[in-house]
């Protein structure tokens, strides 16, 4: 029989560790700010059933979680353009 299509093996480049460790950063924060953004939103919502008030620390509490997911772009770009 004849293959019909065969790759060749190729090496790995500098570029593939840059690129695994920024998304595993990125990875990880973005994991982390949804636990965080769950966590604090389910709260936040609780608190402001029985308190309306706190609505808007809620809604900061919430903001500060996703800055993290941002963080984590920011790392990863930094990652790669180094």
């Amino acid at each position: 029989t004849t293959p019909v299509a065969a790759a060749e093996p190729q090496e790995v480049t500098e570029l593939f560790p840059k690129t695994l460790s920024a998304a595993i950063a990125f990875s990880i924060a973005v994991i982390s700010a949804g636990f965080g953004i769950a966590r604090a939103g389910s709260a936040g919502l609780a608190a402001a059933a029985e308190r309306p008030e706190i609505r808007t620390t809620a809604i900061i509490v919430a903001a500060f979680a996703e800055a993290l997911a941002i963080y984590g772009i920011v790392i990863a770009f930094f990652i790669l353009g180094t």
